[in-house]
């Protein structure tokens, strides 16, 4: 396959051939053979459904070359979103996952959410536009890229995930999940690659809206031995350069949760 420029070696490109599940199952076969190394695969609108979707997973699993994986405008449903979702568990090669209009539902996005969450550090971008991935979906979106229950969730959360694409997704009651979640996604975005940054960052976004999380963070370790001399330094290593919210935050400590560490303990020079 060439392009302008003569050379498309590595790209599959078959945009509404009509492929079914079938012609899927014989585009996966031609992935494993040993004389070429396929990077992007665009498979929009061939009126792919589960079983197509379920072939690819098999591909995503043994195939490590992809980048690039394409099915808008297909039929995958549900079912075909948790298949790439196991699959997504063992890959580490894909970097884009375009699943624009597929008639994919809360179930379908809490299956890739819970895998990006917990198994796969490599995805940056995907597309789940047109989806009916109502208000359950988008909270698990949410809690993907910026799982502010605790602090501790809050740092576990994914980083690599630099775009989510969430134009015309319905079964929505509210529009402020989704404003949250590019909110986080844009952290990710501008502090990639430092994990560090971002969860300071991420710590910062929520502990402007509410204290509580990080008093209840402080409050669970003021118990350790080793806490007293180094308990403020985490604050300061969170909260960066945030000098107003940081007194505010040493007032609530001071009142509310651990006084005689605030008042007693020295603070380490840098």
């Amino acid at each position: 396959m060439e392009d302008g420029n003569g050379d498309r070696e590595g790209i599959i490109f078959l945009i509404g051939c009509n492929l079914k599940n079938k012609g899927v199952e014989r585009v996966v076969d031609g992935l494993h053979d040993p004389c070429r190394e396929y990077s992007k695969l665009y498979l929009c609108d061939n009126r792919i459904e589960k079983l197509g979707a379920s072939f690819l997973s098999y591909a995503l699993k043994n195939d490590c070359c992809l980048t690039e994986l394409s099915l808008a405008h297909n039929n995958i449903g549900n079912d075909g979103a948790e298949s790439l979702a196991h699959a997504l568990r063992f890959n580490g090669t894909l970097k884009m996952l375009n699943l624009e209009k597929n008639n994919i539902g809360p179930r379908g996005v809490m299956a890739l959410s819970k895998c990006l969450e917990r198994s796969n550090t490599t995805l940056q971008w995907m597309v789940l536009s047109e989806n009916p991935i109502g208000d359950e979906g988008a909270k698990s979106l949410l809690r993907l890229v910026g799982n502010s229950l605790t602090i501790d969730t809050l740092l576990k959360c994914n980083f690599s995930l630099t775009s989510i694409t969430l134009k015309k997704v319905t079964c929505l009651t509210s529009q402020t999940t989704l404003r949250k979640i590019q909110c986080y996604l844009t952290i990710n975005r501008l502090l990639m690659p430092s994990r560090i940054l971002a969860s300071q960052r991420k710590v910062l976004m929520l502990v402007k809206e509410n204290h509580g999380p990080l008093l209840e963070y402080m409050s669970a370790i003021q118990g350790v031995d080793a806490v007293k001399d180094v308990c403020i330094m985490q604050i300061l290593a969170l909260l960066g350069r945030q000098c107003d919210l940081l007194s505010t935050l040493f007032a609530l400590l001071k009142d509310n949760v651990v006084p005689s560490l605030l008042l007693k303990s020295p603070v380490r020079k840098i």
